[in-house]
């Protein structure tokens, strides 16, 4: 079964982790953008993501997709910490050096898209580690996110070395879906507990 759908953005589209795309991610993990992360060496590991990306998707416990746009493999998008009972996740965009921040907010805008249509989630958060590239920060600007806090060391990038973390949320103002019980929208003549004349 699918969990993670495909979904398009300008010029490509967000789509779910894929053995056959295993060359392109392998490359995006050898060019890491959060401080501190070293490049991937064994592309085995790949192979134990991708089902982790399917287990995570099946428990909704986060959702992954490649970004591809013109045929390549620019980056990735996920959502991780997912918390149903607060209705809150944590974004995540990384990217070759050409991914564009037109594609890195369309990809973001998207992926964000469909986890608030489908799972009602209403919370977003995202974490901007010192050193990453400032034009992360314009695609969350364009995203909504705004600035909520500022974590002193919060990010360990070697034995003695911390980066600062800067927390980013956006609140989806749409309106929640209301609950209804079975027969809210039933016609008169459908209630078997009524009578013709409309009395209960």
């Amino acid at each position: 079964m699918k969990f993670t759908p495909e979904l398009e953005i300008p010029g490509g589209c967000i789509k779910p982790l894929h053995y056959d795309d295993i060359d392109g991610l392998f490359e995006l993990y050898k060019h890491p953008e959060i401080p501190g992360q070293r490049p991937l060496q064994d592309k085995e590991q790949l192979n134990r993501m991708i089902d982790y990306s399917v287990q995570m998707a099946a428990t909704q416990r986060g959702m992954m997709w490649a970004i591809e746009t013109e045929g390549q493999i620019k980056g990735m998008v996920s959502g991780f910490d997912w918390q149903p009972s607060n209705l809150r996740i944590v974004m995540r965009v990384d990217g070759l050096p050409q991914l564009t921040v037109e594609e890195r907010t369309a990809s973001l805008k998207a992926a964000i898209s469909f986890l608030s249509t489908k799972y009602h989630v209403r919370n977003f958060a995202y974490q901007w580690i010192e050193g990453q590239s400032d034009d992360i920060k314009a695609a969350l600007s364009e995203c909504g996110f705004t600035l909520a806090a500022r974590l002193r060391d919060g990010w360990r990038t070697g034995n003695t070395e911390f980066s600062d973390v800067e927390q980013y949320h956006w609140i989806s103002s749409e309106n929640k879906p209301v609950p209804r019980k079975l027969g809210d929208d039933d016609e008169l003549g459908q209630n078997l507990n009524a009578n013709k004349r409309g009395e209960s």
